[in-house]
């Protein structure tokens, strides 16, 4: 029986909507539902018997299945690639599919800008400063050091710390989103 805040998947394409899309059900008349497809933030009115509620909880980690926290769909964990390794030891697939990883690496540092950058990088054991955070760190010891490019255009930057290069992937280099982000945290001071 599907009530209204269950979370479901589509089992057919709806007009632009792919098969396993998750949804969240906000209406019920009849025989459909109002679902608000997460992945693309629409309403679609779907009948119940194109529509399978699921459990979130026997998704993700130590299950087949996963749901990319981009397209918001339902996908099988072999979808999904390594990302590192947890405190225990186990390795961890990314929260975001393949498919979506395309829009988020973008153009990759070439190999001559690879080249480039690798002429100017710091000894390991020396003293280098962070140009994003201004943190000083002894390379490789108590930072890594990662090169930074433009997504866009596949260009070098500099060398920056290994946590700053993540804080600046999670914003997608976005200077909207980081702008965002800091007129959040001056509400709060």
């Amino acid at each position: 029986m599907i009530k209204i805040d269950n979370i479901v998947i589509n089992t057919t394409k709806l007009s632009d909507i792919v098969t396993n899309s998750i949804g969240i059900i906000k209406a019920i008349n009849g025989k459909n539902a109002m679902v608000l497809f997460v992945g693309s933030n629409k309403i679609i009115r779907v009948n119940f018997n194109k529509l399978k509620v699921i459990d979130t909880k026997f998704t993700g980690k130590g299950y087949d299945k996963k749901i990319c926290n981009i397209c918001h769909i339902l996908k099988p964990e072999r979808e999904f690639d390594i990302n590192q390794t947890d405190a225990k030891g186990n390795k961890t697939t990314r929260p975001n599919c393949k498919e979506c990883r395309k829009d988020i690496d973008g153009i990759k540092l070439t190999t001559d800008e690879k080249k480039k950058m690798d002429k100017i990088r710091p000894e390991k054991g020396s003293i280098f400063e962070c140009p994003v955070c201004l943190k000083t760190t002894i390379v490789g010891i108590t930072a890594n050091l990662v090169r930074d490019h433009d997504h866009d255009t596949g260009k070098a930057r500099e060398w920056i710390c290994d946590s700053c290069n993540t804080g600046l992937g999670r914003f997608k280099d976005n200077i909207k989103f980081l702008q965002r982000v800091i007129d959040y945290l001056k509400k709060y001071k």
